[in-house]
């Protein structure tokens, strides 16, 4: 029978590795908001081919605007890039 109150081993659990583009981002290759135009798009690429051109500029802006205002998206850029998205300028 298993000891209960034995404590189980800790074991470190890998970090996800970062994407190229924010490895980019953090070698100062591109800018902020070039790394946000990368996210946008790579979000949106599902929808190329089944969305109109204009839905598509639509949900582009819509996501932007998002990354600009939401306070939660505000604080996940900042945790992965260590930047303020505000400071950015949409395209």
């Amino acid at each position: 029978m298993p000891d209960l109150n034995r404590a189980a081993p800790v074991t470190q659990t890998a970090q996800p590795r970062p994407s190229e583009a924010l490895c980019r981002l953090r070698q100062h290759e591109i800018s902020l908001n070039e790394y946000l135009d990368i996210c946008v798009e790579k979000a949106l690429s599902h929808l190329v081919g089944n969305a109109s051109p204009d839905r598509l500029q639509f949900i582009r802006a819509l996501l932007r605007e998002q990354l600009m205002t939401d306070p939660v998206l505000i604080e996940y850029v900042r945790q992965a890039t260590g930047s303020d998205p505000q400071g950015a300028s949409g395209s």
